[in-house]
C-alpha cells in the first residue's frame, strides 16, 4: 500500500519539520511524513469562460504547483460526476505548458497523458513525468462532434499520486462548463509579434466566408496614438480555422490606425477606421484632428483597395476629431452604407461628443453626415427596422452599471426621437454588438434583434440579449463569458446559428474568441418579466 500525506490547497503549504506536519495529518501517517521530501503548493484555476465548444482540446481548468526541487507526477484521477452525459466527452487529456494564463488549442503544449472516457465517471491519467514549478497543467476534454448543446461537463480532481505517495486531504472542487457549438481562439498576445489585440469585428459573405477584423496593438494595449495595424483573418469553414493575418493598414510609431468597423452587402466588404493622433490627443486643433479612412474588398477580404481619407466628409460641421464605433456597420435594404460615429463638439480634453450617422449612397465614393442623433453619446451601433426606421443603441459616457440609451429616426437621420433607455440592458458602459437576426422582410424572425453587453458594473459577465419585438423589450439573455469580457460583435451564420467574437481574459492581454451558439440555446435563456 502506498504511503499517504495530506495536501493543503490554495496557498497553504506543508512545513519542513515533523512536529508542524503532524497537525495536518492523521497519527498513523506521521512516521511516514517525517521521511519524505517537502510537498508543494497546489492550486486549481477555472477558465475565464464558462462555455466550451465541440471538438478537440477544450480546456476545463488549470493546475498550478509551486515547489523548489521538482517532483514526479505519477497519476491524476478525475471524477466526471455531474456531467450531463459521459458520451459528450471522448477523451480527457493532461497538457503541460509554460504559459500559465491561457490555454491555446492551436498550440496546446506537451501532452503528458490521456484517457478514453467510457462508462465510468472516474478517469485516471498516468503521466509519470517529472515536473517543475514553471509548469502549468491543463485538464482538457475532447468534446464529441454531436455533443448536445446545453449539456454540462464537470470534472473534479479526486486523487493525486506524486513520488509514489498517494496524496490525501484534497479540497474537492468541481469545475463545470456548458457545451455550445463552438469555441475557437482567433488571436492571442504574442501572435505575429504583437503584444496585444483589441477591438474585434466580424461579417459573413453570401458564400459563407467569415472575415474578422482586429487592432494589432503591437507595443501597448492603449488607443491611438500608438503603433497599431488594422488586420483581418478569413475563415471558410464556419470559424473552425482561420487564415494567416492580412494587414489592411500598417501603422507606425508616428501614425497608427485602429477602431475599424465593417459592413457588407454579402459580396463587397466596406471598412472604415481612424488614424493618427487619436480621439483625446491634447491640444486637438481643427487643422490636425484624427483622420478617418475608407477601404473595401471585393474578393472576400483577400485584397483591399488603397486607404482613402474621408476626414472632411465624415466630420461634416465637426472640427475637433472623432471616431467610428468599432465592430460593425450596416448596409440597409436600399443599399445605403451606414456607420455611427462619435464627434467631438469642443476642443477641451474629455469634452462632449455627438453621435451621428456617417453614410454613403454610392458604395463609398462619397460620404455624408446626419443630424445629431444624441448629444454626448459614445460608441454606438445602428440597425434597420422593418419599416425602414433606423434604431441606434448608444454607449453612455459613464462608469459602473447603467441602462443602455437608444434613439430612433424615421427619416434617415434628419430628425430623431428623444433619448430613452432599455432597463433590461443594464451593464457596463461599453461597446457592444447590435444586429438583426434576420434581414428586413417577412421572415418569422424579422422582429428579432440581438445585443451583446458586459452585464455588470465591470467589464465581465458578457451576455447575449434577444428582443423579439424589434427592440421594444429584451426579455431573453444568456451568458457568453463569466469572467472578464469587453468588446464584442455578432454575426448570423448561414444555418441560423449565431457567432460572437469577443475580447476575453486580459492576462496579460486579451484573447479574441469566436463562439457559436444556436437560436434555440439562446431562447432557453433568462425570461425577464
Amino acid at each position: 500500500m502506498k504511503r499517504t500525506l495530506t495536501l493543503l490547497m490554495l496557498g497553504a503549504c506543508l512545513s519542513a519539520t515533523a512536529p508542524q506536519l503532524a497537525s495536518a495529518t492523521t497519527p498513523s501517517s506521521v512516521e511516514a511524513l517525517r521521511k519524505i521530501r517537502i510537498p508543494f503548493y497546489y492550486y486549481e484555476q477555472p477558465t475565464n469562460g464558462n462555455l466550451i465548444g465541440r471538438g478537440a482540446d477544450q480546456a476545463l481548468f488549470a493546475i498550478y504547483t509551486t515547489h523548489t526541487q521538482g517532483y514526479l507526477l505519477n497519476a491524476l484521477t478525475l471524477d466526471l460526476k455531474g456531467t450531463t452525459d459521459l458520451k459528450d466527452i471522448t477523451k480527457i487529456k493532461l497538457y503541460r505548458t509554460k504559459v500559465k494564463d491561457r490555454f491555446d488549442h492551436r498550440s496546446p503544449g506537451e501532452l503528458l497523458a490521456e484517457a478514453t472516457v467510457r462508462k465510468s465517471s472516474q478517469i485516471t491519467l498516468k503521466p509519470e513525468k517529472a515536473l517543475t514549478e514553471e509548469d502549468a497543467l491543463w485538464i482538457v476534454a475532447d468534446i464529441a462532434p454531436k455533443a448536445k448543446e446545453g449539456h454540462v461537463v464537470t470534472a473534479e480532481v479526486v486523487g493525486v499520486v506524486s513520488d509514489g505517495l498517494q496524496i490525501e486531504g484534497l479540497v474537492r472542487k468541481a469545475h463545470s462548463q456548458e457545451i455550445v457549438l463552438q469555441r475557437t481562439l482567433i488571436w492571442a498576445p504574442g501572435d505575429n509579434g504583437s503584444k496585444h489585440y483589441r477591438i474585434p469585428g466580424i461579417i459573413r459573405l453570401n458564400d459563407g466566408t467569415l472575415v474578422a477584423s482586429i487592432d494589432k496593438r503591437k507595443e501597448k494595449d492603449g488607443d491611438l496614438p500608438a503603433n497599431i495595424d488594422v488586420e483581418v483573418k478569413r475563415s471558410t469553414d464556419g470559424g473552425l480555422t482561420w487564415s494567416a493575418p492580412i494587414t489592411i493598414a500598417e501603422g507606425s510609431a508616428d501614425h497608427g490606425f485602429g477602431d475599424a468597423a465593417m459592413a457588407t452587402d454579402g459580396k463587397t466588404i466596406y471598412m472604415v477606421m481612424v488614424g493618427g493622433a487619436g480621439l483625446w490627443t491634447y491640444p486637438s486643433i481643427s487643422k490636425q484632428p484624427s483622420q478617418m479612412y475608407f477601404t473595401k474588398s471585393q474578393d472576400g477580404g483577400k485584397t483591399w483597395s488603397p486607404l482613402k481619407e474621408i476626414t472632411k466628409e465624415a466630420y461634416g460641421k465637426y472640427a475637433w476629431g472623432g471616431f467610428f464605433a468599432s465592430g460593425n456597420g450596416i448596409v440597409t435594404s436600399r443599399g445605403r452604407i451606414i456607420f455611427v460615429a462619435a464627434q467631438r463638439v469642443e476642443s477641451s480634453w474629455g469634452g462632449e461628443m455627438d453621435n451621428v450617422l456617417v453614410y454613403s449612397d454610392d458604395q463609398g465614393k462619397s460620404w455624408k453626415v446626419s443630424a445629431p442623433a444624441r448629444h454626448n453619446g459614445d460608441e454606438s451601433k445602428v440597425v434597420e427596422l422593418s419599416d425602414g426606421s433606423l434604431l441606434v443603441s448608444s454607449r453612455n459616457r459613464a462608469f459602473g452599471a447603467n441602462a443602455r440609451t437608444f434613439i430612433l429616426t424615421k427619416d434617415g437621420g434628419k430628425t430623431w426621437t428623444p433619448e430613452a433607455t432599455w432597463p433590461e440592458l443594464t451593464g457596463n458602459a461599453c461597446n457592444g454588438a447590435f444586429a438583426r437576426y434576420a434581414p428586413v422582410g417577412k421572415s418569422k424572425y424579422s422582429s428579432y434583434l440581438l445585443h451583446t453587453l458586459p452585464a455588470s458594473p465591470n467589464r465581465d459577465h458578457l451576455r447575449l440579449f434577444l428582443s423579439q419585438d424589434e427592440g421594444k423589450t429584451w426579455p431573453i439573455s444568456r451568458e457568453i463569458c463569466r469572467g472578464e469580457a469587453v468588446y464584442s460583435e455578432v454575426v448570423i451564420m448561414a444555418d441560423g446559428t449565431i457567432g460572437i467574437i469577443s475580447e476575453e481574459n486580459d492576462k496579460p492581454g486579451f484573447d479574441i474568441y469566436f463562439t457559436r451558439v444556436s437560436l434555440d440555446w439562446l431562447l432557453r435563456g433568462d425570461q425577464r418579466k
